[in-house]
């Protein structure tokens, strides 16, 4: 992040920069899902969400979904590309939009599937995120 940032916290940074890489393949297999449930090659397979608005434009029309998945993969792509090249702006773009999955999510899924993980896993990037870059700084 910067030059007074110590290794151990450097290395937190590359940790998350690796989570949300990981995490950014996942959302691109969404998005490719997407694209297979619109051309009718795999059925829909999501499981029920919070808003019948959305299990019916799973169901019928897919791709009016995918600017959201698409939109997701991306920033969590840029954020993990910017902690590969310790930018700023790359630890920031983590933080909103770990922060808007942690706050949007619930309203979307149900108790059980994948919001059980998901909310962990954005808490915990976000939480290592908050660690690596103010470290043990006093207030």
């Amino acid at each position: 992040m910067n030059q007074e940032t110590p290794t151990s916290n450097r290395r937190l940074i590359r940790a998350v920069a690796v989570l949300l890489a990981i995490y950014t393949l996942i959302e691109v297999t969404d998005c490719v899902t997407l694209l297979l449930m619109h051309f009718g090659v795999i059925g829909n397979f999501y499981p029920r969400l919070a808003f019948a608005e959305f299990n019916t434009l799973l169901a019928s029309q897919p791709l009016a979904m995918f600017p959201v998945f698409l939109f997701f993969t991306m920033m969590r792509g840029l954020s993990a590309w910017g902690l590969f090249r310790e930018r700023v702006w790359g630890f920031w773009t983590a933080i909103i939009v770990c922060g808007v999955t942690i706050l949007w999510i619930p309203f979307l899924m149900p108790a059980a599937g994948l919001t059980a993980l998901e909310m962990p896993l954005d808490g915990l990037i976000l939480f290592l995120l908050l660690k690596g870059r103010f470290g043990n700084q006093t207030l």
